[in-house]
């Protein structure tokens, strides 16, 4: 090989490295280049994910979580409601001793004890207004027989509509009359509500009016079985009166 040949090979082959050294530094270059914005991404990513995603998928289990128990309280709320709506105060005219003559009794219709918390009864006028003294208390100065002999006279009398409430077969008394009869002595003869009221069973006491158009209102406050206490006027709905009302 002449001269000239062996500096020519030298020359291409130089060239030829150095093409290879260019395409391994360009390859090198666009591999960083690469690894950099796949990093760029991720760090996005995880940004995204950190600040956007999980915090709206925390607040969408929140709201769920919240509406659950939002349902879990509305149907505890209706339970202890329809509880509480078991234990009916109620106001009767008894005509059948007088006029002016009311038993206020309590019902406990449910299946577990009460706790009778307060009785507040009123005397109320053909306006709805509240009579101050418009009532009170009766007492039972009258022995047994004298008030319930009077009841039955009344009743028999007419004073109740006798002829509805009586039946006519063998002249005996209906079972709304009898339990009337049966109030207005027994709350004759009480001088003081029950406090302890099992299931099933009432108290009861008597009352009169000052006027004989007043009517009375009764509104207990009582303590159910599960330690919630609630306020009542007459039929109306309870209302939950302790620090609770959840």
């Amino acid at each position: 090989m002449t001269g000239e040949a062996v500096v020519l090979a030298g020359h291409f082959t130089a060239q030829g490295v150095l093409n290879s050294g260019d395409r391994l530094t360009l390859w090198l270059q666009g591999t960083q280049a690469i690894a950099a914005v796949a990093t760029t991404i991720g760090v996005l990513t995880a940004l995204y994910v950190a600040v956007v995603r999980e915090p709206r998928k925390a607040a969408d289990a929140r709201r769920r979580h919240e509406a659950q128990m939002d349902v879990i309280r509305h149907e505890r709320r209706q339970r202890l409601a329809a509880q509480a709506r078991k234990i009916v105060p109620s106001c009767l005219r008894t005509p059948m001793i007088g006029e002016s003559w009311w038993t206020v009794r309590i019902d406990n219709t449910s299946k577990a004890a009460t706790t009778i918390l307060a009785v507040e009864v009123a005397a109320i006028d053909a306006d709805g207004i509240q009579v101050r003294d418009g009532y009170r208390q009766v007492d039972n100065t009258a022995p047994v027989d004298e008030a319930f002999d009077r009841s039955i006279r009344a009743a028999l009398s007419g004073s109740l509509g006798g002829g509805q409430l009586v039946q006519q077969r063998g002249g005996r008394l209906s079972p709304t009359l009898k339990r009337a009869l049966q109030d207005a002595v027994v709350g004759h003869l009480a001088t003081g509500w029950r406090r302890i009221l099992p299931p099933n069973q009432h108290t009861a006491m008597a009352y009169t009016t000052t006027r004989p158009e007043y009517t009375l209102r009764v509104t207990i406050d009582y303590e159910d079985e599960a330690g919630y206490q609630w306020r009542r006027t007459d039929i109306g709905q309870p209302k939950r009166i302790d620090t609770d009302p959840d």
